[in-house]
């Protein structure tokens, strides 16, 4: 390949699966550092988001992760865990560009990229417990992981909402911060004056900004799930997202991504689930509804269904029913097709991961706030002295 123009070799080079990537880099030296090259990483992912056979599905099981292809939906491998820890597996709080973000039992959290097995710990955030009232309860704890592409910088949000009070006098506050994998530094930004609702899920991560169903309601008891609130990556600054107009007012509500498009799936009395898109995101009229799943379609119990992603070059639609099984949704002959994995566990969490080269490397050369790693340290013993040290 010695012969052939550089254009070419770069062509052919970034339509290969990461595990052959990495072989080649010991090729020569000006391969290893053509594929380490920022550049050639984003030209690779951009590649691999629009080939399936590039495509995984994380799935979560108490005790372990595995991955499987999407082309084939058989055989899963399990996924060697980097913050393994009591034996307990790692939860995955969100999947962006190849990289997974993960917590463990003890609090620690890290930036994985399963493809290549790096991964980059991130300093110990505890909560600030001092700042609220004494009879204060910290009630709910989100997350959200996602891509800043002004500043080509990964991000992760940490959403702690405090309440306090007795019933109607019950008041909520919240502490919001943010990771920058380019700053390597947690900060706190302005607070999110929106309340989160049982089951609270964490944000999805679309056209830029993570969301979250919410309600501007502060009475548990009332579940009005009328707004979603988003977080701009960039700006860090909050809006609303008014959902489509669904014409009742009883039902289940799932935020998702399809393609480049944020997508809300709303169950209504489980009788049926509506799929729709916001073509022109933020403005509400282009609210579009793709297509209705009636109850008898789908096997088993109907509650909620969630949105993952396209499949079959966009002819098909992969969501996952209630943390058991996945199934197709056939766009053009509205039909769906139910899936089984075989080898994969009873029950488990999907989240669908690109294979990428995205490398932590790539960030270490830019402008980060190293000094913190060590006060951090401290703020970790801390807060494990608190409850119980962590056995090394």
């Amino acid at each position: 390949m010695s012969s052939l123009p550089q254009d070419i070799i770069v062509d052919i080079l970034c339509r290969i699966p990461v595990k052959n990537l990495l072989r080649f880099r010991c090729v020569s030296k000006p391969w290893c550092k053509l594929i380490d090259g920022p550049d050639f990483i984003k030209l690779h992912l951009a590649k691999s988001t629009s080939n399936q056979s590039q495509t995984f599905l994380i799935l979560k099981h108490p005790k372990n992760l595995y991955w499987v292809s999407l082309d084939s939906l058989e055989s899963p491998s399990e996924l060697d865990q980097p913050l393994m820890c009591y034996n307990h597996c790692v939860k995955v709080l969100g999947s962006c560009n190849g990289l997974l973000c993960i917590r463990n039992i003890v609090d620690d959290v890290a930036f994985w990229n399963p493809s290549t097995k790096k991964h980059r710990v991130l300093p110990f955030l505890s909560l600030e417990r001092k700042r609220y009232s004494g009879n204060s309860v910290c009630n709910v704890c989100v997350y959200g992981f996602g891509y800043d592409s002004v500043h080509d910088d990964y991000k992760l949000v940490r959403v702690a909402q405090f309440s306090s009070g007795e019933s109607e006098s019950r008041y909520f506050e919240s502490e919001v911060k943010v990771f920058s994998l380019v700053r390597n530094h947690w900060k706190r930004i302005g607070d999110m004056n929106y309340v989160f609702h049982y089951p609270v899920t964490n944000g999805v991560f679309a056209c830029g900004c993570l969301h979250w169903v919410v309600s501007r309601n502060v009475q548990v008891k009332d579940k009005l799930y009328n707004i979603v609130v988003a977080l701009d990556l960039s700006s860090e600054d909050y809006k609303e997202v008014a959902l489509p107009e669904f014409g009742v007012n009883d039902l289940n509500v799932e935020l998702g991504a399809l393609g480049e498009y944020f997508c809300v799936v709303s169950t209504h009395l489980d009788i049926h689930s509506d799929v729709w898109v916001m073509k022109e995101y933020g403005v509400m009229d282009s609210w579009t509804k793709l297509f209705s799943i009636a109850r008898e379609q789908v096997r088993g119990y109907f509650g909620c269904i969630r949105p993952l992603g396209y499949a079959n070059e966009g002819k098909e639609v992969l969501f996952q029913r209630d943390k058991s099984d996945v199934f197709l949704y056939d766009v053009n002959k509205k039909i769906v097709k139910n899936v089984r994995i075989r080898g994969s566990p009873i029950s488990y969490k999907v989240n669908i991961c690109v294979q990428s080269l995205v490398s932590f490397n790539v960030y270490d050369g830019r402008k980060r706030i190293d000094g913190e790693d060590k006060k951090n340290v401290k703020k970790r013993d801390d807060f494990l002295s608190e409850g119980f040290k962590l056995v090394l």
